[in-house]
């Protein structure tokens, strides 16, 4: 079963299946490790974090070793806009896996801390 990944404000972008993020064509563009988001080329793109992929600061992401990408799958079909994502101060990175396109997010990025 696929699981909808969703842009901040609320569109639909593409969808999990199984440790694959797919555009809404079914084009794989990435992987999740845990809850790290990578390019296949081994790019470090940001974190997912509910049902979106943002740009979080966390101290242990790094580059990891490049894989082929797998085969393209159907899409499971149009889903609808959700309410947008409250802002927690993240910026929406989902276009970074398109590989060539952007530039990985810098690890170097100042970190902020949130008072609890």
């Amino acid at each position: 079963m696929a699981m909808y990944i969703y842009q901040t404000d609320g569109y639909p972008v593409g969808f999990q299946f199984s440790n694959c993020i797919h555009d809404l064509g079914g084009r794989p563009l990435g992987r999740i490790l845990g809850t790290h988001v990578y390019r296949f080329d081994g790019a470090y793109v940001g974190e997912l974090f509910k049902e979106t992929v943002v740009a979080k600061p966390v101290a242990n992401a790094r580059p990891i070793q490049p894989v082929a990408a797998p085969p393209a799958i159907p899409s499971p079909g149009p889903s609808f806009r959700r309410r947008g994502l409250v802002d927690y101060g993240y910026r929406d990175v989902f276009h970074l896996l398109f590989e060539g396109e952007q530039t990985p997010l810098h690890l170097e990025e100042p970190m902020a801390i949130a008072a609890e």
